[in-house]
C-alpha cells in the first residue's frame, strides 16, 4: 500500500505522514499531466473543488523537472514540507462571499454547492 505525497512522491503505510500528504491530490494531477503532455507544450493544471481552486504548471515533457517548494501558507497555516507547486485560491462556484470590515472576503466557508 503506497500513499501520494505533497512532493509528487509515493511512500509506504509504515513512512506515511499527513502533513506530507496535504497537497496529494493536487500533486496527483500534476504527476499525471507531467507524464502526458507532449514535450515541447507546456500545460497549465486547474484542479476546481467545492470551495477552493488548485492551479499548478508545467513547462511540458516527462523529462522536464518538477517544481518544488518547501514552504506554503493554506488557509493561515504554515506547512514545511517538500511540495510540487500548487496555488490554492479559495474560490470556486460554490464559495461564499462574505463583506467584513470593509473586505470582501471569498472562502473557504461553502454555500453547499
Amino acid at each position: 500500500l503506497y500513499f501520494m505525497q505533497s512532493d509528487g512522491g509515493l511512500c509506504s503505510a509504515s513512512h506515511f505522514t499527513g502533513y506530507r500528504a496535504v497537497l496529494s491530490g493536487p500533486a496527483g494531477g500534476v504527476i499525471a499531466y507531467s507524464r502526458t503532455t507532449p514535450a515541447k507544450s507546456g500545460v497549465i493544471g486547474f484542479d476546481m473543488g467545492g470551495t477552493s481552486t488548485d492551479v499548478s504548471r508545467h513547462a511540458g515533457g516527462a523529462a522536464a523537472r518538477l517544481e518544488h517548494v518547501f514552504e506554503t501558507e493554506i488557509a493561515g497555516t504554515v506547512i514545511r514540507a517538500p511540495q510540487l507547486e500548487v496555488m490554492t485560491v479559495a474560490a470556486d462556484g460554490g464559495s461564499r462571499l462574505a463583506f467584513r470590515a470593509g473586505i470582501f472576503h471569498v472562502g473557504p466557508e461553502s454555500v453547499g454547492a
